[in-house]
């Protein structure tokens, strides 16, 4: 990230979707990471959250870390992962594998409840989310 933080328009306030990644990256003391979601913040922009992301955050923390990952997620604005979301990820698994792509189940809900809401998904795997339809953000481009 450059010393000038996130861009932003004026007025344009951009949902983004936190991965598993960056999550756990954030918890576990990436200061790049950290920085990062402090600019969002700080420009204005809406930091989120999906069950799935929530769910794979609670499988994978470290007794120590519980707290603050509950305080972490408990700031984040929640996705509910829809109907609507259900059926896109459904066919985002079903299009995939037509081409020989496999993909897991949680990465196709993420990337459907991101873009049912429109949001931005923040994630160091962007290789797990090959859907063009989704807008996908390396936190090191950004």
């Amino acid at each position: 990230m450059g010393s000038s933080g996130p861009a932003r328009r004026p007025g344009v306030v951009t949902r983004y979707l936190l991965d598993t990644t960056v999550l756990v990256a954030h918890l576990r003391g990436d200061e790049e990471i950290s920085d990062l979601i402090l600019g969002l913040v700080a420009a204005g922009h809406v930091l989120c959250v999906s069950c799935v992301n929530v769910a794979e955050v609670e499988r994978g923390i470290r007794p120590r870390e519980r707290k603050a990952a509950t305080a972490l997620l408990d700031r984040l604005t929640f996705l509910a992962t829809t109907a609507e979301a259900a059926v896109r990820a459904g066919r985002y698994l079903a299009e995939l594998a037509k081409r020989g792509r496999t993909l897991h189940l949680a990465d196709a809900l993420v990337a459907a409840t991101a873009r049912v809401h429109g949001a931005v998904l923040i994630t160091d795997n962007a290789a797990d989310f090959p859907m063009r339809d989704v807008r996908v953000q390396r936190p090191s481009d950004m």
